[in-house]
Parts: C-alpha cells; structure tokens; sequence
C-alpha cells in the first residue's frame, strides 16, 4: 500500500473516490448520486488537495481538505475508506499525510465537522442552547463508535458544536488539531 497525490492519478482512480463517497461514505448526508460525487471530488482537487491510499494500484481510501482563513486553517473534507479495508489504520495513515501535507503548505490547524445525525452520542436530542460548554465537557459516545472518537485519538479536540445542523437535536460536532512544524 502507498500513499499518493489523488490528483496525479489515472481518471480511472479518480473515479472511484467519487463513487466511494456514494457507496462507502458512512451516515445519511453522504452523497446521493454520482454525479455530485464526481463535482465534489473535482472541486476539492481544484480548491485544496486530497491524498489516497492505493494497494496495486486500487483505491482503498481517500482523505481531502480545503483551505480557509488564507490558507491558515485546513478542512479535512472528506475522509472516506472501503468497508473491506477499515480498522487497519488506513483512516490514521490517510490524516497523517493530510497533516504532513498541511504542514508543507504552511497551516497551522486541521478543522472538521462530524455530524450526529443518528443518535450516537450525548449531545442528541438535547437542548445544546441550554449550556453548550457543560455538553460538550460532557460529551459520551453512546455504544455505537461515533466517527469523534477515531478524530480523538488522532490528537483533534471538540472545539464547538453546531446545534440542530441536521435537524432538531442533531448536531454538527466540530474538532480542531494543531499542525506542529
């Protein structure tokens, strides 16, 4: 397995990040079609950057990010790996060379928003409104391995959340990290 510029490979490889992120993209807000699948990807190359892991030459998973605040903040955006290839470290491999990517490019923070939009963790159907700093001190996973504990483990720390973004109770949990030269 290696990993490699998204951008600088065949269209044929290019084509199945866009169609991983309908099939193989976790959560109800993923991509619906295609056709926004193949946009999506075409504008994060063309906006930002995007790193691949690959294994004979086949895509395993895929990592972008888009650049805000001058190019001083980095949007992980999005990350996604194959079902058959996940809890192998792909997901790990993939943020490390987006921070070493970042870091080249002369960012000093990585940002993400990770929605709960299926009931995985305290912050659901709860009125954030009523103490938004005590819910997010108090967050808790909910059994069923939401996507902020991997971001967790990587160092990212919970730096906002964003009330009813996907509907009533269904928040938008935002992580930062800091890219160290």
């Amino acid at each position: 397995m290696e990993i490699v510029d998204l951008s600088l490979q065949p269209s044929s490889v290019r084509d199945t990040a866009a169609e991983f992120l309908v099939t193989e993209f976790d959560g109800p807000s993923g991509w619906r079609d295609r056709r926004s699948a193949v946009a999506e990807v075409a504008r994060i190359l063309r906006d930002g950057f995007a790193r691949a892991v690959v294994d004979a030459g086949h895509l395993v998973g895929w990592v972008g990010a888009l650049p805000e605040y001058n190019g001083r903040v980095w949007e992980l955006h999005p990350i996604v790996v194959q079902r058959t290839y996940r809890r192998r470290g792909i997901g790990r491999l993939l943020v490390g060379a987006l921070e070493q990517e970042v870091r080249h490019r002369g960012g000093l923070t990585i940002t993400l928003g990770t929605d709960d939009n299926r009931g995985m963790t305290s912050l659901t159907g709860v009125d954030l409104y009523a103490d938004v700093p005590r819910h997010i001190r108090e967050i808790r996973d909910l059994g069923r391995g939401h996507p902020f504990l991997f971001y967790h483990r990587l160092g990212f720390v919970i730096t906002g959340v964003m009330p009813d973004a996907n509907g009533p109770g269904k928040p938008d949990i935002y992580m930062s990290k800091p890219v160290r030269p």
